[in-house]
């Protein structure tokens, strides 16, 4: 009987590795009808439609009271409660044990990945799911570089880490 057991712990503590779209460098490229969001400091969680998936693969151990009213398809976002908060969230989330700290944070969605059209039409498949622990990341669209270089020096005098600058006509790209 343990053998079985132990053969099943990786099947419970792994899924597939999610195929998600990572950041590159902004390199003075054209913004020009872009949008913007402020890059949040938390924990990558991958909705499969079933399970939170770390971005490495692993099954994120949430409370079920957390997920229930979660979509039956694929949201990617960060689970965040607030800035300079990183290590209490990586705790709360690494806890095998979920435990009532979870309330502390909310899955921001910024991509319904495998939903079709731009990125404003994808989010949109979303919005009926958005409740007490289920945000969209607000998209600010880019009037111009001095706007962004603002919004960016906004974000960091507050702690922030960063700003996201994507084009919302673009698809989503599993890679």
């Amino acid at each position: 009987m343990i053998r079985i057991l132990l053969l099943l712990i990786p099947f419970i503590l792994f899924a597939q590795k999610p195929k998600i779209l990572l950041l590159k460098v902004y390199k003075d490229q054209n913004i020009t009808g872009w949008v913007m969001s402020e890059k949040l400091d938390g924990i990558r969680a991958y909705w499969d439609g079933k399970h939170l998936i770390s971005r490495g693969g692993k099954i994120i151990h949430a409370p079920k009271w957390f997920t229930k009213d979660y979509p039956p398809f694929p949201i990617d976002g960060e689970l965040w409660s607030k800035r300079g908060d990183f290590e209490n969230v990586s705790s709360i989330v690494r806890d095998k044990t979920p435990s009532d700290k979870w309330r502390e944070i909310t899955h921001n969605i910024f991509e319904v990945p495998n939903a079709k059209g731009g990125l404003f039409k994808r989010l949109a498949k979303v919005k009926p799911y958005v409740g007490k622990y289920i945000k969209i990341i607000k998209q600010i669209p880019i009037k111009n570089k001095k706007q962004m270089q603002n919004f960016l020096h906004q974000v960091e005098s507050k702690g922030g880490e960063g700003i996201v600058v994507r084009d919302p006509k673009a698809p989503y790209i599993n890679k």
